[in-house]
């Protein structure tokens, strides 16, 4: 999973972590230490302060910013639509015509605008409609009264028409436009906007990636027809891009770690228990050595609003031999967090079974079925609880060589395609109890991006499953 070091299918969880570390130091848009890549959305954000009066080009069309009214064209009105769009679609409006033409739609999504930010909607765009747009495109927040659907438009970020393919490196116009619609594409309360600069570094690589995976596209980071056609069709809608929830499975759950927790930002268990969650997976522990920081804090806040909640382990093949003792660690460190296994909520413990965590994707060099039965055999001997083994059938097949050897466990297998009505079952197994379907979904109370899951049964079966 990328934001929890279990990640089967796609690219290793290190890429994505310093990306979200880049993102939580305010260098979005950018490679971590390439400080010339923001002074866009940092110079919109000083432009909102009190007494501040840089006018600020946050969509990189011009930062003069004149008095618009209907009737006006040219740079500046092509600026302020695209701002317009970016400050009112976190409020579910769909994007108007980036044209350089002011007209009566573009007055009237002023006037929306204005009401949303608590100015005079006149329609006209002055020095104070400018500030609050500069503030508001760089840093999109909700706005009242909520949008309603309307006919997308093609033309919503106004730089270019021209769709080449793009990778890291490039520069100039059709990397604006791309980095434009990356913005108007992805929901900015889990993923900071991009300084429209033109330049093509590492934070917009890695916002292409993170876009690849909602939309599922080939996640190589390049910008080729596909990409720009899943751009061009979730920018110029009243909504961001998630992906689709698997039908069929009404109970929802979702996986945290340290990635969920961006720049320390605490998870408001609350909030994500009202989204309607009912179960959460908290990393723990990583092979030998490394404890989750956040190991108590959220599994023991996600118990406290009512989520059926189980720690996981990370399982590290780097030795050999290491099944029993990486299972000691694991046992020793949620202890000491209070999970017992028999407490009301508290759901079996979860060995994370995949690839290697280096980037690699490789098989881990020492794992084997008996250093995996061993880590299993220790922790339910422990708990008195028979852990549910987290995997994909991809990876058993081969690493492992299709082994039989866990087919009475109860399995959370990890498959992303959007194809697929379930996850495909490892050699001699009967069923899955956990999907975990997706690694770009979004739940209320998280500041980043999360794994989800669904539960293979009824609510009473979740309910026996936690003691409960």
């Amino acid at each position: 999973m990328i934001r929890s070091a279990r990640h089967p299918a796609r690219r290793p969880a290190p890429f994505l972590a310093t990306m979200l570390l880049a993102a939580a130091a305010g260098l979005v848009g950018a490679a971590p230490g390439d400080a010339a890549s923001r002074p866009a959305a940092a110079a919109a954000v000083d432009a909102a302060r009190p007494g501040a009066t840089a006018a600020t080009a946050v969509c990189g069309h011009t930062d003069e910013q004149p008095p618009l009214a209907q009737g006006s064209a040219g740079l500046a009105t092509r600026e302020a639509q695209c701002e317009l769009n970016l400050a009112t679609k976190a409020g579910h409006h769909t994007p108007i015509a980036v044209d350089g033409s002011f007209g009566a739609g573009t007055a009237e999504r002023v006037r929306t605008f204005q009401r949303c930010a608590g100015l005079t909607a006149d329609g006209e765009i002055g020095p104070g409609t400018w500030a609050a747009l500069n503030s508001r495109a760089a840093r999109p927040q909700p706005c009242t009264p909520d949008g309603t659907p309307s006919t997308p438009q093609s033309s919503v970020c106004g730089h270019t028409d021209t769709r080449p393919t793009l990778r890291r490196g490039a520069k100039g116009v059709a990397v604006r436009e791309l980095q434009c619609r990356l913005n108007l594409a992805m929901e900015p309360g889990h993923y900071p906007p991009l300084a429209i600069d033109g330049d093509f570094g590492g934070g917009t690589e890695n916002r292409v990636v993170e876009f690849q995976m909602c939309a599922n596209l080939g996640t190589d980071g390049v910008v080729g027809p596909n990409t720009w056609a899943g751009l061009a069709d979730w920018s110029s809608r009243n909504a961001y891009c998630t992906p689709p929830r698997p039908a069929g499975y009404p109970i929802d759950g979702l996986d945290t770690a340290k990635y969920q927790h961006p720049d320390g930002a605490p998870i408001d268990w609350a909030a994500v228990r009202a989204a309607g969650v009912e179960f959460a997976t908290v990393k723990a522990t990583r092979g030998l050595d490394v404890t989750d920081a956040y190991l108590a804090s959220d599994m023991n806040a996600a118990r406290a609003v009512g989520l059926a909640v189980a720690p996981y382990h990370f399982y590290t093949g780097t030795a050999a031999g290491t099944g029993a003792a990486q299972a000691d660690r694991f046992i020793a460190a949620v202890r000491a967090a209070g999970y017992t296994g028999q407490r009301p909520g508290d759901l079996p413990p979860v060995f994370d079974l995949e690839r290697m965590d280096d980037g690699s994707g490789r098989c881990p060099t020492h794992l084997t079925v008996a250093d995996a039965t061993a880590w299993l055999d220790t922790v339910e001997t422990a708990f008195g609880r028979r852990p549910v083994i987290y995997t994909q059938k991809s990876f058993l097949d081969d690493c492992l060589g299709s082994t039989p050897a866990f087919a009475a466990y109860p399995l959370q297998l990890a498959d992303y395609r959007q194809s697929i009505t379930e996850p495909p079952l490892p050699n001699g197994s009967a069923t899955w109890l956990m999907w975990q379907y997706t690694e770009s979904a979004l739940f209320d109370g998280i500041r980043a991006p999360a794994t989800a899951d669904v539960f293979n049964g009824t609510q009473e079966d979740l309910d026996r499953l936690a003691n409960r």
